[in-house]
């Protein structure tokens, strides 16, 4: 396939992007990187640009996914390698990112007639009562379209993120949520979570229970139970300790036994920037642990003195570990 030499300066801080969160970055990459940043403001400032686009796209699936298809290493001083697939299909993703980022404030409109978008910035939280007797809290990051009328919702979509819906006793209506590819349906007093990131949702269960509609087949949840699902299937219900797991509503993040590469890629919701762990071994670390919402910006040393990791901090919020 056909490479081409970048030389503009937003390109290269696009390419480093993606070789970083590609999985194939290793620690002299980082240094590299680290170098590159501190060659002049100029690159400084177009990593930002394009980190700030990142977080704009959320998952940003698309961009990764040319890091998986292209896994073409940065190299050169002054120039970066990239295939020309890459380059177009970063341009466009830029391109979508601005639009992206013309949004302000949390209610926007929504793809659907009549219908309300619900948004929440990266460390923001809040809760809305979206309809008499329907509150949503929503966690940091989380992208919800509502269904129905301004006014009157009849349901809500989420479609990225974490919230928790709770229904009041006394509110007859139905209230359909839509996580991923299933519908949940509840009745009366039932409180639960819903989770989605990159197409698998998990349903965890608080009060009364929930139903999940998911290619004709029919799952029910029950307090303290947890059920996941993506396009591969559906999973079984598993007893959940739901303290810890919805301990964000208490500014608090708690894991237990997880992969150090899934608390780091959990922690980057909650904080500017991005924490990219460069080396397998230490990704795949098992841990237990426990952060405040309000150490969020000195998680990354945190993790460092606790597990002997090496950082590298670098501008925008950026760490690389290795």
């Amino acid at each position: 396939m056909e490479t081409i030499d970048i030389q503009n300066t937003d390109d290269q801080a696009r390419a480093w992007l993606l070789h970083l969160t590609s999985g194939h970055a290793t620690r002299e990459d980082g240094e590299a990187f680290r170098r590159w940043c501190t060659e002049s403001e100029e690159n400084a400032e177009a990593f930002a640009r394009v980190r700030a686009l990142w977080d704009a796209l959320g998952s940003a699936a698309a961009l990764r996914e040319h890091a998986r298809a292209t896994r073409e290493r940065p190299h050169g001083r002054h120039g970066v390698r990239m295939t020309r697939r890459a380059f177009v299909g970063g341009a466009l993703a830029a391109s979508v990112a601005v639009v992206l980022l013309g949004r302000a404030g949390l209610f926007t409109p929504a793809a659907t007639p009549g219908g309300r978008m619900l948004r929440t910035r990266v460390g923001e939280q809040r809760s809305v009562a979206v309809a008499p007797g329907v509150t949503v809290e929503m966690n940091t990051d989380t992208d919800i379209a509502l269904r129905g009328q301004v006014g009157a919702p009849t349901g809500m979509h989420l479609r990225s993120g974490e919230a928790v819906v709770r229904i009041d006793a006394g509110h007859a209506d139905a209230f359909v949520v839509e996580v991923a590819d299933g519908r949940l349906f509840s009745g009366p007093g039932a409180a639960f979570a819903v989770r989605c990131a990159d197409d698998a949702a998990t349903v965890t269960c608080l009060d009364g229970q929930a139903v999940i509609n998911r290619a004709g087949t029919n799952t029910v949840v029950k307090p303290a139970q947890q059920v996941a699902f993506d396009a591969t299937g559906m999973g079984d219900a598993t007893a959940v300790n739901v303290d810890s797991a919805l301990a964000w509503r208490h500014r608090v993040l708690i894991y237990d036994n997880e992969p150090l590469g899934d608390v780091v890629a959990d922690i980057n919701r909650y904080r500017p920037g991005r924490i990219v762990i460069t080396d397998s071994a230490l990704a795949a670390r098992r841990v237990h642990a426990r952060f405040t919402l309000d150490q969020m910006g000195e998680v990354a040393t945190l993790i460092q003195d606790a597990y002997g990791a090496h950082a590298t901090q670098l501008p925008g919020g950026w760490v690389l570990l290795s």
